[in-house]
Order: C-alpha cells, then structure tokens, then sequence
C-alpha cells in the first residue's frame, strides 16, 4: 500500500486541470515536463535492476513463494507503463493541488481525540515505516536544496514557505509515489522490498542533482532568482568577552537588555550559567576518559583543523527540550547522529542568533552512542524488520541516553534490554523460518508505544520492555514444547532406525554367504524388513515375537534360495501373509509376495506378476520411510582427523546448543542443536519457534565443522549487547586506562 500521508490527494488532477493563476500554472507545467524526463532516466533503471535482482535469488524450494516470484517478474516487466503512469500523476497531482495542503490546514477544525483499536495489516506498516525512513535519510543530505525549493514553491502557491516533509517534489512525496506506484503492480512482499532498495539507492546517487535541476528550472522562470542561503557566523573574543555575530549582513534579531531568547525563540529572564550535567557514576567517568585518548589519539593522526571560538554551552534541560522538539515533528527527523546533532546545533544557532556547543556529557553521550549504533548497523540485515524498528527508535534511543547514563553502564537498563530484543529480528544470522507474525507485531507494538512518548523517559521504555518480555515468554514456552515435541518424534525415529538396523543384520546372519535373487531379494529389503523392524519396536530381541519371526525368516531364506519351482508348506505362506498384513499389505497382495519369496509361483506366470508387484511397490509408503538413515553413509569418505575430533567433539557437546552453520550461500543461520544419538548418527535441528529443519547427521555436522561451515555459539548474546561490547573494545584498544575496566558495561546476564 502507499503510505497515507495528510499531504496525499484522493483523486488524481492534471496541471491543466488546476485551479492555478496562468502564470503559475505554466510555470509548474514547465517544471513538470522538466521532473518527468529527468526521472524517466532513472525509472526504467530501477525495473530493471529489481527484476534481475528477483531473478538470481536462489531457488527457496517453496512453490508458493517460487510462484510468488515468477509473477512479480513477469508484472515488473510489462508493467513498466503502469508504473509510470501511477508515479508521474502522483507528482502531477501534488504539484496541481499546491493551494490545497496550506487551504486544508486553515479550514480544518479541531475534534476530540478519539482512541480507537483496530487490527493492522503488519506490510502496510513495515511499508509505511520504510518508505518513511528513506525519505527522512534523503531528506536530511538535502536539506538546503529542500528549503530552497520550498521557497520557491511557496511563491507559486501564494502561501508560506512550504516544508520539507510537504514539499512537492521532494524525498516524501516521491516515496509516497513509489508506494502507490508498486501497488499498482501487484507485487510480492519480496518483490516490494527488492524494488524500495533500488529505488533508494538511485535516488541517493541522483537526488541532490534532480533538486539543482528543479531549483535552476524556477530560477529560469523567474521565480526568486536572487535566493540564497547565508549561515549566520559568530565572531568570538570581543572586548567584553561575549559573543558578537559577523558583519555579514542577515536579518536582525530582537534585541533586549534584560531578556534572552530560549531555544525555541521565546523572551526568558536571564539566569545563572548552568553547571555541565556531571557523571553520575564511575563507569560513565570511565568511558568519558577512554573517549578523551581515544580523541587525543585520533587528533594526532588526523591533521584537523580546530575551532578555536568561544561558544555559549548549551543547557542540558535546553538540549533536551529541543530533541523533544525534533520529536514533535516540528522539523525533519535525521536517521544518523551526526546529522541529528548537526541539525540541532544549526536550529539553536539560527533561535540564539550565534553559535553554541554541548557539554562535555553531553557530547560524550552522542559520541558514545554513536560508536554504539554504528557497530549495531553492521550486525542487521538491510531492510529487515529489526532494522525498522530500531531506526524509528533513534531519536527515543538518543533522549534516554543523553538522560540516563546508565544507559552505558548497566546492560540490564530497560532500553538496553529493549534494543537487545528489537535487534534479534534484523540479526545476520535469522533465517526466514524464524519470523512470525505473532513475534514481529509483539515487537511493532513495543516500539510504537516508545515512539510515541515524545519525552524519551525510562519508565516508558521500561513499560514497554515489561509487556513485550512477557509475551515473548508466552512465545518463548510454546517454542520449547514445540521442541520436546520434535525431541520425541526423533527418539521414535531413532528407535525405528536401530530397528532397522538389526533386521538387516539378522538377515544378512540368516542368509550367511547364500545370495538372493535379484527380485527376491528387493522384496526382502522393501517387505520383510518392515515385519522385523516392527517386531524389534513392539519387543525386542528378546521376545518370543522376535524368535517366531527369525525362525520363518530362515525357513523363508531356505526357500527364497532354492532354484527351482517348488510347493512351498500352506503354512509358512500363511505365517508370512499374515506377518505382512499387521505391516499394512493387503491380504492379496500379501499372499502374491509369499509365494514369490517362497518360489512357490509358476515361471510362467511370475515375470508378468513380478512387474505388477514392483510397480505396486514403488507407490507404497514403507514403515518409517522418512525416518533419516545412520551418518556412515558409504558414499562418503572416511572422516580425516579434523573432522574424527570434530565429530567427538559434537558427541559430547551437551544439548540442546546453539549453533550457526552457514546455507548453500555462504550466509550464517542460527539453529538449536536439540538432540543428536551416536547410535544411529541420527541429529534434530530445530528453528527459534522449535520447528525442525534440515536432515543433518552426526557425520556430516562434524565435517562442517571441521571445514568452517559450523561454529559453536558459546554465548548467545543479542546483535545489540554484541555490538556494545566491541564498541567497548575498540575504546580499550585505542585508550590506554590503567584505572580500572568498566565492568557494569559488559555483559553481565
């Protein structure tokens, strides 16, 4: 689905349509024509780099989802037109309805706040989320170019300048185009993806020349051609030691001897400076050294200019107020810290009319989490559900650790704990059995209700972490019973298989060095393997079941060897007919395998019998045919001493274990190792929801483990706590701290 937006229109309108003065109307129709072709050179593109990219995934096995993929190749290319159409009378639409947003917004009247629930379609919401992500990163490389075009729209629209989340043309409204466009299509959930990824990796290339080609096609216009943008410069050091602004010449602010202007532009009495908001614990302090060498360190090595100017410190409840402000949705929302801080650096300076600097916690807590979230992004999958989640969750993640400095410390913080778990579901190594709905609406709903609590408090986070916690536990029960269900299936199979086995020996025993016949002896495999095999279960060896059947096995392998046609006894038949009947066969077919076994059938009449056995044969299911057969296949070679210690080394590993092996394409999935028997070789494999997968056995584990493809995972630490520690590391690395070690920040659970 697209993703509604306050700024989408319901009904398509052409330029020629608009109710638009002339002059206007010519100029966007020019601006128009301009966007299209300059975008068609990027369309075509993106189809074709989407369908190939659906084209080489590897085969999944499924036919719903192979289905699936087929369908969208074949609607990607022939849709190519629709698509198009779809996305230019978007674009066309907003730029006709320029008037309407601003009309819209004077006329509407507030109502009551209704809470309503309702069920939600989870792609229209990962959809929403990912289109909305992608036009917040575009949006924020492209901030000046969006303010510009918003100018200079707002001129044609007779209206104030129009934002850049509003601005036709821009990051949003191009993804929402996109949105309603791939409806059209009839795509896979894949397939949407795939096309949302191709999409912004073309428009991050080209965005920004698009947005100078726009700005120049209304400059050629003559619409604001003098427009420019002039940052506002500090001059620092004056005689009375306050700062003093350039004499670049920008718009005056209003001046007052007693008041100052707060962050967000309001008349406030002046106030003592605030002391810096100072470590609350030794760990934090800690961290903060390490971060100084680490500065020091990279200042040496890095020939960077320093500024040198004397800045005004930002309070810290001024700073929080601010994010706040972000989170309101007063200005655009910026996926990566950098851009964020930069962003709240130039909005203060533009309300303060000079510059200003963050404490030094403050600062810290940015480049803190910033070297922990740049280590987590490495350890998610693109475009996954955890990666979703967590991007939304950047600007709450920034307010709880620019408050709470324990956020660092304490790995059982309810945010940290909270990340630990949204990581889970973006993890390298998830497979995509893993996923369920149930699971991923437990986690959307988690991070809706942090995001939608613009103070970024604890107690929400902790809330949140509570409610999701529990039902992952309800989850987390039905895995394990799930699990101890497969446990049980694979001890039937084991026994069905040691069963097996000794019916084999006990023919081949019986037949000493005697050789069967060929038909002879695939009944004797196919048939009466089963009969023995289903005594073992019911008995043993030792029971008195057991002893009967050995003894008609020999008297049935005397006969089976015989050459010649003879009249087998009416009551050996009788015992083998009814020994395969309890085994499934019916009385007559039954009685036709007796008498071939025993020879006891005209030559004559056999070979046309013997064809219709074998094709009734070959369309019957035997005794525990899907049960997995013992590891030392002799197809395989013997085991080298790598893999010899590989194989001990999985027999006494104590179970269940988690393990990641790598696909057929190289990529890690991780697997609980629940149960595996030397016996038979025999192994289960079971997904996070406690599903079986995979037919793996003790011999050829051990050999993937022996050769790299395996590995044992001795600690099965979320991606975030991960991610923390080795940011941890790389600071200890790059600073020397006799001190001490930060040991609150490690895992401690």
């Amino acid at each position: 689905m697209a993703v509604p937006s306050d700024a989408a229109h319901p009904t398509s309108t052409s330029l020629a349509q608009a109710r638009l003065p002339r002059r206007a109307r010519t100029v966007l129709q020019g601006l128009m024509a301009r966007a299209g072709s300059q975008l068609d050179e990027l369309i075509h593109p993106i189809m074709m780099e989407t369908e190939l990219s659906l084209a080489r995934l590897p085969h999944s096995g499924d036919p719903k989802l192979e289905g699936e993929r087929s369908a969208s190749i074949r609607s990607l290319s022939g849709g190519l037109r629709m698509f198009s159409r779809t996305f230019y009378n978007h674009i066309e639409t907003s730029l006709a309805n320029l008037q309407e947003p601003r009309q819209r917004q004077a006329l509407a009247t507030p109502e009551a706040t209704t809470l309503t629930l309702s069920l939600l379609d989870e792609d229209v919401i990962s959809d929403e989320v990912l289109l909305d992500n992608m036009a917040s990163r575009i949006s924020s490389r492209n901030s000046l170019g969006l303010q510009l075009l918003g100018y200079r729209l707002g001129v044609l629209a007779g209206t104030s300048a129009f934002e850049a989340d509003t601005v036709p043309l821009g990051p949003r409204q191009l993804c929402e185009a996109l949105g309603e466009a791939s409806d059209s299509l009839k795509l896979s959930r894949l397939a949407r993806m795939h096309l949302f990824q191709q999409f912004e990796r073309v428009l991050f290339e080209h965005y920004t020349a698009l947005l100078d080609n726009f700005n120049a096609k209304l400059v050629e216009s003559g619409i604001l051609p003098h427009l420019s943008f002039i940052p506002v410069r500090v001059r620092a050091n004056t005689s009375d030691g306050t700062l003093a602004a350039d004499a670049t010449p920008t718009a005056a602010a209003p001046h007052t001897d007693s008041n100052t202007l707060s962050p967000f532009g309001e008349l406030v009495a002046p106030r003592e400076p605030a002391a810096p908001l100072q470590p609350s614990n030794q760990e934090f302090a800690l961290l903060q050294s390490m971060l100084g060498q680490r500065r020091s360190l990279l200042s040496k090595l890095r020939a960077a200019p320093t500024d040198d100017r004397l800045r005004e410190e930002l309070p810290h409840e001024d700073l929080l107020a601010a994010l706040q402000q972000l989170s309101n949705g007063t200005t655009n929302k910026s996926d990566l810290l950098a851009d964020l801080r930069q962003m709240l650096m130039a909005q203060t300076r533009q309300q303060r009319g000079h510059g200003v600097a963050l404490s030094q916690t403050d600062n810290d807590s940015f480049d803190l989490l910033q070297l922990f979230m740049t280590q987590l992004q490495g350890k998610l999958r693109k475009s996954s559900p955890g990666e979703a989640l967590i991007e939304r969750l950047r600007l709450p993640l920034t307010q709880i650790a620019l408050r709470d400095q324990e956020f660092f410390t304490n790995p059982s913080h309810p945010a940290r704990e909270l990340l630990d778990t949204l990581s889970e579901a973006g993890a390298n190594w998830l497979a995509e059995d893993d996923m369920d709905a149930q699971w991923l609406g437990l986690l959307q709903r988690a991070a809706s209700s942090v995001q939608q609590d613009k103070t970024g408090d604890k107690a929400t986070f902790s809330d949140a972490n509570q409610t999701l916690q529990s039902g992952l536990q309800a989850m987390q029960r039905r895995a394990e019973m799930a699990e101890r269900r497969q446990v049980d299936a694979a001890r039937g199979r084991e026994k069905l298989a040691v069963a097996r086995q000794c019916a084999g020996t006990e023919i081949a025993r019986l037949l000493a060095d005697r050789t069967l016949p060929e038909f002879q002896a695939r009944l004797m495999e196919e048939t009466w393997t089963d009969v023995l095999s289903l005594a073992h279960l019911r008995g043993g060896e030792h029971s008195e079941a057991w002893q009967k059947l050995t003894d008609v096995t020999s008297r049935l392998l005397d006969a089976c060897t015989s050459s010649k046609y003879r009249t087998a006894s009416i009551d050996l038949i009788g015992q083998i007919r009814a020994a395969l009947e309890q085994v499934g066969y019916h009385t007559e077919d039954a009685g036709a395998i007796a008498r071939h076994l025993t020879n006891d059938i005209e030559p004559e009449r056999a070979a046309a019998s013997q064809e219709k056995l074998l094709s009734q044969l070959q369309a019957r299911a035997r005794l525990g045919e899907d049960a997995v057969e013992a590891s030392d296949s002799p197809d395989l070679p013997q085991r080298t001493p790598q893999e010899q210690a590989a194989y001990e080394q999985l027999t006494q590993l104590r179970l269940p274990a988690w393990i990641d092996m790598d696909n057929e394409h190289g990529e890690p999935q991780r697997r609980r190792f629940a149960w595996a028997s030397p016996a038979t070789g025999l192994t289960l494999l079971v997904n996070r929801r406690g599903q079986r997968v995979g037919n793996d056995t003790l011999d050829t584990l051990a050999r993937k483990l022996a050769a790299g493809q395996l590995r044992i995972v001795e600690h099965a630490n979320a991606p975030a706590n991960a991610a923390w520690k080795e940011a941890l590391g790389n600071l200890q690395q790059l600073a020397d701290t006799p001190g001490g070690t930060v040991t609150g920040a490690q895992d401690g659970r």
